[in-house]
């Protein structure tokens, strides 16, 4: 796993060092393998986080499996995390915001804090370039996901609507028709 943090970071040798013994903290802390920190500090770091931002958002996903119902492993988590972050344009500072979101759903709703998270690596990326708020593309899913009980499903339904009726807007404007 140190490995892998070291491909993707380019620290000190007592940089590391210091890592690891705070790697070990924090997963007993997290009730956590250190292994999977380590690992999901590595998956935040390859996509550009410092070390710093890259060990709390590892955490974030740690606590997110541990909450997250139907959640399997802290790689999916991350998974989760990054996507929904990517396409909402979340800060590390921000990241604790999406599990807490996503775990109160989870617990209200006809759909799992992983069946968010799945629905969202589906269609975040369209649903924040169609103008939905983290909340608004959320609501949808839980919506959706009442009736068809599939999140993967409803994510994939999320991305596509939401280009059609992108599409559509387009189509109309260029046609001099009022889209608001």
């Amino acid at each position: 796993a140190m490995t892998e943090l070291r491909k993707v970071t380019n620290e000190s040798e007592s940089t590391y060092i210091q890592f690891l013994a705070n790697a070990e903290d924090r997963a007993r802390n997290l009730g956590a393998t250190l292994t999977d920190t380590v690992n999901a500090t590595a998956d935040f770091a390859r996509l550009g986080y410092g070390i710093k931002d890259a060990s709390t958002l590892a955490d974030i996903a740690i606590m997110y499996k541990n909450i997250g119902d139907g959640i399997e492993d802290v790689s999916t988590a991350s998974e989760s995390i990054i996507s929904t972050m990517k396409a909402f344009g979340i800060f590390a500072d921000d990241a604790q915001t999406i599990i807490d979101k996503f775990n109160e759903v989870g617990n209200t709703e006809a759909i799992t804090s992983a069946g968010i998270g799945e629905a969202l690596q589906r269609s975040a990326s369209a649903m924040a370039a169609a103008g939905n708020t983290l909340d608004e593309t959320i609501a949808l899913i839980a919506a959706a996901n009442t009736i068809v009980q599939n999140p993967d499903s409803v994510g994939t339904t999320m991305k596509t609507l939401s280009m059609y009726l992108r599409a559509a807007k387009t189509e109309a404007e260029e046609a001099g028709e009022s889209t608001e």
